[in-house]
């Protein structure tokens, strides 16, 4: 009986951590996009320097697309 439930709790954290890594994902992608346009369509100003701006940006996009990719990788392969 423990066993059985067991089983099927392991089964159900299975179908939803995909669905977790596509929305951390979407929202880190989201951060560097924000983090992007923000100044330039007048939504809040970061006091960072453009160089480092953009690496921030970058580097929130990439983590957002990797965990995206892990995502799609665990839910169809």
């Amino acid at each position: 009986m423990q066993q059985e439930n067991d089983n099927t709790n392991k089964r159900l954290n299975m179908q939803y951590r995909p669905m977790g890594e596509l929305i951390r994902g979407m929202l880190f992608i989201l951060f560097g996009l924000y983090a992007l346009f923000s100044e330039k369509l007048g939504m809040g100003k970061l006091n960072l320097s453009e160089t480092w701006l953009y690496i921030l940006a970058g580097a929130l996009g990439a983590y957002g697309l990797f965990r995206v990719y892990r995502g799609i990788k665990q839910l169809f392969f």
